[in-house]
């Protein structure tokens, strides 16, 4: 009896062990990390951020009990349970305190702050880096009256003024309020013969720059961002899409050329896509994203203040933002759709792709860092992806369907290859050599190592073992430059003693030959033939 007690109780054991394991393995990322080689094709890669923790709205600590405290709270009830939670969050946005949040609580230290859109509850929730809420907004107050939300989709906090930016999406308006919930000033549709009327007004993204002009992504605007100026005036619209000459619009273009007004009027229009979010880094600059699969030219831009995209010189429009489809079997194509950019602290672009919940880290330069996410129910994987923040080496995802936020953490390969890149495009090429032979120690299939060893070789005038590094890279161009300073080595080593040796051919030629016609000596053919 007591034998069989011992096996029940070590059977006991050995499924909580096994559950405990379980738990621990889907603990873990379920996606596989990859990279991508000069021809397109997905490589293995080390995972540059590894999911630490994912936080539902129950996790957020002080918000249940808040909420049981409202007045009118009925426990059980559906909405109320809603409230107990987040529900279709949509925006997220981290902000440095600079006194504004607790301006009147000297014991608190200024932090990293994040706002939560929390459309589903018509609410915006405040708390810190360790999820403990420090605010709660679901009425403002203006003039005197009580204004409350309707499915807010986006919010920025200015961080050198503290003003709050809410989107207020099905109220057709974005509040700028201060940290007490005191409304400022409301942007409303622009009453402008630039803006059409007909247009329906539901901002979904905002953001200001240092000047206090405020730029605002509305769903129904192909034209850009609707701008407006620090006192609310409208100023049009900003860093609108390029249409792109496909072989349909290039034809439609010419038959509009001969056509009659009344079948140019009856032809289709060509408008752009308007862009679906934006980030604005600290020089004032204005990334956007496009997440129609329709556009290819400008699904990724960096505008200046003039509205002019000045990535694509830097990129040369020789990258592709999201997955790559190798072009030999392009039916496989993975269209990506690009829904939210964040630019980290060292000018990375953090995109997410909402078509496959992926995260794409490229370097200030476009170049690719790392990839991560994907669909799925792991920690580390998502539903429906809606905004993506960064602060130091930890990334924050918003998922909208799983109602939560998954924090990544940098790994040491990331740190190493952060580092590298930090160096590199700061034109520390030799000093990063050692770092990128480090990332290729963790990590083979890393192209960008490659390339940073060979340019610091090549900086070193190494040009021999800097060809054997751009070979290995497919990196053409610089392997033809790298040729070249090898050549012109070889050139300089050996073009010395070879044109002495030359002159000392060409003047013991005129020698011998001036003794030979004088009959001092006889050269050998000469004998033969006298004989």
């Amino acid at each position: 009896m007591k034998s069989l007690k011992k096996l029940i109780a070590a059977a006991g054991a050995g499924v909580i062990l096994a559950s405990t394991l379980a738990a621990n393995v889907t603990a873990m990322e379920s996606y596989d990390p990859y990279s991508y080689d000069r021809w397109g094709d997905a490589v293995a890669s080390q995972v540059g951020y590894t999911a630490e923790k994912f936080v539902d709205g129950q996790s957020i600590k002080g918000l249940t009990d808040y909420v049981s405290s409202m007045e009118g709270f009925e426990a059980g009830k559906a909405d109320w349970k809603d409230k107990m939670g987040l529900k279709e969050p949509a925006d997220l946005y981290l902000v440095e305190d600079t006194g504004f949040l607790y301006k009147e609580n000297s014991e608190k230290n200024p932090g990293i702050y994040m706002f939560i859109a929390d459309k589903g509850n018509d609410r915006i929730i405040v708390t810190d880096l360790d999820f403990n809420m420090v605010k709660y907004f679901d009425k403002f107050t203006y003039n005197g009256e009580e204004l409350t939300l309707k499915k807010p989709e986006g919010v920025f906090v200015d961080k050198y003024t503290g003003y709050i930016y809410v989107c207020d999406t099905e109220n057709s308006r974005v509040l700028k309020t201060d940290i007490d919930g005191n409304v400022d000033y409301i942007f409303e549709k622009p009453t402008s013969e630039v803006y059409s009327q007909d247009l329906t007004y539901n901002p979904r993204k905002v953001a200001v720059d240092k000047a206090g002009n405020v730029y605002v992504v509305v769903k129904s605007v192909t034209k850009g961002a609707v701008m407006y100026d620090i006192h609310g005036d409208f100023l049009g619209f900003y860093g609108a899409n390029r249409v792109e000459a496909t072989s349909e619009i290039i034809m439609n273009a010419f038959w509009n050329t001969i056509a009659t007004e009344e079948q140019r009027a009856r032809s289709t229009k060509t408008t752009p896509i308007g862009f679906s979010n934006f980030d604005i880094d600290d020089d004032g600059f204005i990334y956007t994203v496009t997440e129609s699969t329709e556009v290819k030219t400008d699904t990724v831009k960096k505008l200046n203040p003039r509205g002019t995209n000045i990535l694509s010189s830097i990129t040369a429009g020789e990258v592709t933002f999201g997955d790559i489809s190798p072009a030999y079997y392009s039916i496989y194509t993975k269209e990506s759709t690009l829904t939210d950019i964040d630019i980290g602290p060292n000018g990375e672009l953090n995109i997410l792709d909402f078509a496959h919940g992926r995260i794409f880290q490229y370097d200030k330069l476009a170049n690719l860092m790392f990839v991560l996410g994907g669909t799925g129910e792991q920690l580390g994987t998502f539903r429906s992806v809606s905004a993506i923040e960064s602060y130091d080496n930890m990334l924050y995802v918003l998922d909208s369907r799983k109602n939560s936020i998954t924090v990544f953490r940098r790994t040491a390969f990331g740190e190493i290859v952060t580092e590298a890149t930090n160096l590199y495009n700061a034109g520390y090429y030799e000093e990063s050599e050692e770092p990128w032979r480090n990332v290729i120690k963790y990590d083979g299939n890393y192209r960008r190592a490659y390339i940073g060893i060979g340019n610091a070789l090549l900086n070193k005038e190494e040009y021999k073992e800097a060809m054997k590094y751009f070979k290995i890279s497919i990196s053409r161009n610089r392997y033809n430059k790298a040729y070249e300073g090898y050549r012109d080595q070889i050139l300089q080593k050996y073009f010395t003693p070879a044109i002495i040796i030359i002159l000392v051919i060409i003047v013991a030629w005129t020698v011998l030959k001036k003794l030979n016609q004088k009959g001092i000596i006889t050269f050998p053919w000469q004998r033969r033939r006298g004989a």
